[in-house]
């Protein structure tokens, strides 16, 4: 029998957007820039491209920006499903919270260090490639 996964709560409320009127202006004036920098923060995308996609989607953009901050979530370790309703009616509150959830979250991994069960990413480069000439 599969275990059954613990549902991780965000601890931000939807409406809590005041606490950061800056993260709420931004989001409320533009909304798919405002995703775009959720995304490039949390490592969930990158800040051009899904602002971009945001602008041409128009109407179906909620369904996208729903995607995008549910994947923000999955990586400060969030698995608390987003619901259509708060998606569809209350889309910059909701990109607010899940940017005030990934800030306090990623700030609370700093300074906890590498040993607080987040997983610790190591960039490695390779050297550049060396010809001979012949």
């Amino acid at each position: 029998m599969a275990g059954v996964m613990q549902v991780t709560p965000m601890r931000n409320t939807l409406f809590g957007c005041m606490d950061d009127c800056g993260d709420c202006v931004h989001a409320a004036c533009c909304t798919p820039c405002h995703l775009g920098t959720v995304a490039q923060r949390s490592g969930a995308g990158d800040c051009y491209g899904t602002c971009l996609v945001g602008y041409v989607l128009g109407c179906v953009y909620p369904c996208y920006a729903k995607g995008i901050l549910q994947n923000a979530l999955y990586r400060v370790g969030v698995n608390q499903p987003i619901g259509c309703f708060e998606c569809c009616c209350c889309t910059p509150c909701l990109q607010c919270q899940v940017s005030r959830e990934v800030n306090e979250r990623q700030a609370a991994a700093a300074v906890a260090g590498p040993t607080s069960g987040q997983p610790q990413v190591i960039v490695v480069q390779a050297p550049p490639a060396q010809y001979v000439a012949r």
